[in-house]
C-alpha cells in the first residue's frame, strides 16, 4: 500500500500525513513539491535518529494538495492542532494564540476579527493566524455591504438622527443603516449570505452574483456590472483563502467517518458511479469524482455501455468498473480512496466480485447507497453486509449530495445520447 502511494505523489504543494499500521496519524509535514520531500524520508542514510524511527513506523501516508505553499503552511498548521500527532512537536501546543471571525450582537451586527483573550460571542470561523483572519474580513467587505462602525445602532438613535453616513456609504460598500437607509430584515438576509460563505457555501452567492452581473450586462449598464464583476472576484479570492481551512474540516469529518464505520482509508478521493438508459435503449453511465469534499470535474467520466443488451444494470456496472479500474491500474494511475455505487445490495456484490478479481478490495474501500420511494439517499451498505441509515450529519450529507450529482451527470447523458439517436 505504502509502496504503491509512493509512486503516485501529487506532484504539487501540500501537506502529507504519515500513518502508522493502526492507521492513525503520527506525522503531518508540508512541501512546495511533495514528491521531492516525501521521497526523501525514504532515501539515503543521513537522517537523525528522529527521523529513522519515524520512518520504521510509517506504514501508510494520505497526501492533501493546496493552491501553493503558503496554504500548505496554513493547512499543515490546522491538521497537527487536530491531530496532535506525535511525531510533531512544532505548533502542537495548544496555548498558542487562535484567532477567530465572529459577528458582532444586535438588529446590525458587524464583522469583527477576534482572538482567545477577548472571544465574546460564539465563532464563525477559526483561522490560524492574523494575517489570514485580517485577509477574509476584508474580502468578505469587499463582497458584502455590511457596516464596519462601532455606532449603537440601536431604533433610538438611528430615529433621532444621532448619526450620519461615512465614507464606506459613498464607497459602495456600506448600506448605512445609521440613518435608516436599510432595515433589520434586508441585512439579516446579507448575514445569512456571509454565514453561508463562511460555511463553504461559495457555489450560491457566486450563481447570485453571477446572475446579477449578467443583468445589468443586458441592460447595458456596465459600469455597475463591473461592480459585482469586482464582488465576484472577492468571492473567487476569499474561496481560495478559506480552501486549507475548509481541507482541514473535511479531513477531521473524514478521518471520523473512516474510523466509525471501520474503513481501510481516509475518503479523500471518493468516486461514485450510477447507470441511466430507457427501458435498455441508450445505456450509458458516470461517474463523479470529489478530492476533500469538492467536485473534481477533470476526473469525471462518461461511458456509453458497449456489451449489455436491454436493461440489465448489473452487467451495465459489472463493464463499467472492469473497464474503469482495468485503466487506472494499467495506467498506474491514482486509486480513489472510497468507491460507492448507486443501488443496493445486488448492485454492490456485482461491484464487490469485480475488485476481487482485480485484487482491489484491499486498495480501495468499496460501498453502495440506496434511494427511498421519494428518491432519497437512505441507506448505506458495507461488502461484509451491513447496512447503515442515513444520519443528519455533515459528511453523510455530503455523500447524499454525491449520489445527487451523479444522477444528474449520468442521466444528462443519457438524454444527450438519446437525443442524437432520435435526430439521426
Amino acid at each position: 500500500m505504502l509502496t504503491e502511494k509512493l509512486k503516485n505523489i501529487p506532484k504539487s504543494s501540500g501537506c502529507y500525513l504519515f500513518k502508522d499500521k493502526k492507521g492513525q496519524i503520527i506525522y503531518v509535514g508540508k512541501a512546495k513539491h511533495l514528491p521531492n520531500r516525501v521521497k526523501s524520508y525514504f532515501s539515503g542514510n543521513k537522517h537523525s535518529d528522529k527521523t529513522k524511527l519515524l520512518v520504521e513506523n510509517v506504514a501508510d501516508v494520505d497526501f492533501l494538495t493546496t493552491l501553493d505553499e503558503n496554504s500548505a503552511l496554513v493547512l499543515e498548521n490546522d491538521l497537527i492542532k487536530t491531530h496532535k500527532p506525535k511525531f510533531n512537536i512544532k505548533l502542537k501546543d495548544d496555548r498558542s494564540k487562535k484567532w477567530y471571525i465572529t459577528l458582532s450582537d444586535g438588529n446590525f451586527p458587524r464583522l469583527e476579527v477576534k482572538n482567545d483573550t477577548n472571544l465574546d460571542s460564539t465563532p464563525l470561523l477559526e483561522v490560524p493566524s492574523s494575517n489570514l483572519a485580517y485577509e477574509i474580513y476584508d474580502s468578505i467587505h469587499d463582497i458584502f455591504n455590511l457596516r464596519s462602525c462601532s455606532y449603537e445602532l440601536s431604533p433610538e438613535n438611528v430615529e433621532n438622527g444621532k448619526f450620519s453616513v461615512c465614507l464606506e456609504y459613498h464607497m459602495g460598500r456600506c448600506d448605512a443603516p445609521c440613518v435608516a437607509n436599510t432595515n433589520k430584515f434586508v441585512y439579516k438576509s446579507v448575514i445569512d449570505e456571509v454565514k453561508q460563505l463562511l460555511s463553504f457555501n461559495f457555489d450560491t452567492i457566486r450563481r447570485k452574483l453571477t446572475r446579477q452581473m449578467n443583468y445589468f450586462s443586458t441592460k447595458l449598464e456596465f459600469e455597475q456590472a463591473n461592480l459585482v464583476k469586482f464582488r465576484v472576484d472577492s468571492l473567487n479570492k476569499c474561496e481560495k483563502l478559506l480552501e486549507s481551512t475548509r481541507v482541514g474540516e473535511y479531513l477531521v469529518l473524514a478521518d471520523d467517518f473512516k474510523t466509525r464505520f471501520g474503513l481501510k482509508f481516509t475518503p479523500i478521493d471518493i468516486e461514485m458511479y450510477d447507470n441511466s438508459h430507457t427501458m435498455g435503449d441508450c445505456q450509458v453511465a458516470g461517474l463523479v469524482r470529489y478530492t476533500n469534499g469538492k467536485k473534481n470535474k477533470s476526473e469525471y467520466r462518461k461511458f456509453n455501455i458497449k456489451t449489455v443488451v436491454g436493461p440489465d444494470d448489473y452487467a451495465s456496472f459489472d463493464e463499467v468498473l472492469r473497464r474503469r479500474f482495468t485503466r487506472l491500474l494499467k495506467e498506474r494511475k491514482t486509486l480513489p480512496n472510497l468507491v460507492i455505487i448507486d443501488g443496493g445490495k445486488g448492485q454492490l456484490s456485482v461491484a464487490k466480485r469485480v475488485f476481487e478479481e482485480l485484487s482491489l478490495l484491499d486498495r480501495v474501500d468499496l460501498v453502495s447507497i440506496s434511494k427511498n420511494s421519494s428518491h432519497k439517499s437512505e441507506n448505506l451498505h458495507f461488502v461484509d453486509g451491513d447496512v447503515v441509515k442515513f444520519e443528519r450529519n455533515k459528511f453523510f450529507n455530503l455523500l447524499a449530495s454525491i449520489q445527487d450529482e451523479v444522477h444528474r451527470f449520468a442521466i444528462t447523458f443519457h438524454r444527450q445520447k438519446r437525443s442524437k439517436s432520435l435526430i439521426g
